[in-house]
């Protein structure tokens, strides 16, 4: 069951996911339209998405930006949920089973009911959920002008590290999720020379088979190695690189611009003296 959460702020970590949905009946026939936007104001990441088409109605619509925004956090974060939806009917699609699958690889959803428009993501959200709308009923390519445009608007917001403020429409409740982070361990780095092009050659080994990389320096081959593997994974979850301490620097330069890595150094154990003969 969802409990009330009423701690004023959220850890830095915490993606924001904001969505709305609309209908609209015209010449005998129903549109609907919907859009869903997740910032993450630490690490500067904007996604989003949007939909439209015939039938439906604005329950509809809205159960789908909240479903589709869910969808758009990597596996393992924590998100804190606005939505002008009524707060009874926002418990019921997030605890149905769809809910419960859009939700399943997040590490906890904070549910905030907000006041209709009152930030600026939301009113984002709703003349993007109205324009996709508005192209379905116009046979236009769907997210043509206005998407690209309110993502940009996005990420300058996120490039600043804010999140707009909104006006409460009751309690924050937390919804306990099921998945962390993916944890991998760095097991060893050893380093030489790439035969016949004067590069450096890291090798990598992780608690996954061994991961190679080049580059002119150590630090830069040791990137390459981590990029090679890291960069489809960090597309659908959250990292926890788990690195020996001396490493720590290196790693944390390699990974600076992955913002779903985060690097977490491990004590290591120290090297037993060496027995007398």
């Amino acid at each position: 069951m969802l409990q009330p959460d009423d701690k004023a702020g959220h850890p830095p970590e915490t993606w924001h996911v904001y969505t709305d949905g609309s209908s609209r009946h015209e010449r005998r026939q129903t549109f609907s339209g919907w859009a869903a936007r997740a910032v993450q104001p630490q690490t500067r990441q904007v996604r989003q998405v949007s939909g439209a088409g015939p039938g439906g109605d604005s329950l509809g619509a809205e159960t789908t930006a909240i479903l589709e925004g869910l969808r758009l956090v990597p596996a393992g974060a924590s998100v804190l949920l606005h939505s002008d939806l009524d707060p009874a009917l926002l418990l019921t699609v997030l605890e149905s089973g769809p809910g419960e699958a859009a939700r399943a690889h997040l590490r906890g959803v904070d549910v905030h009911p907000i006041l209709r428009h009152t930030a600026a993501h939301h009113r984002d959200m709703h003349d993007a959920a109205r324009a996709a709308e508005r192209e379905a009923r116009e046979g236009a390519s769907l997210g043509s002008a206005s998407l690209p445009n309110a993502v940009q608007d996005a990420q300058l917001q996120a490039r600043a590290g804010r999140t707009d403020a909104v006006e409460t429409r009751g309690p924050v409740r937390r919804l306990p999720g099921l998945t962390g982070p993916l944890r991998l361990w760095v097991r060893g780095v050893t380093s030489g020379r790439a035969a016949g092009s004067g590069r450096t050659l890291v090798t990598l080994t992780l608690d996954l088979p061994d991961v190679q990389g080049t580059g002119p320096t150590e630090t830069a081959a040791l990137g390459d190695a981590l990029e090679g593997m890291l960069l489809a994974l960090t597309r659908g979850t959250l990292i926890h690189l788990q690195v020996p301490e001396r490493w720590r620097e290196a790693v944390a330069a390699a990974m600076a611009g992955h913002g779903a890595v985060r690097v977490v150094p491990e004590p290591e154990e120290p090297t037993p003296p060496a027995e007398d003969g």
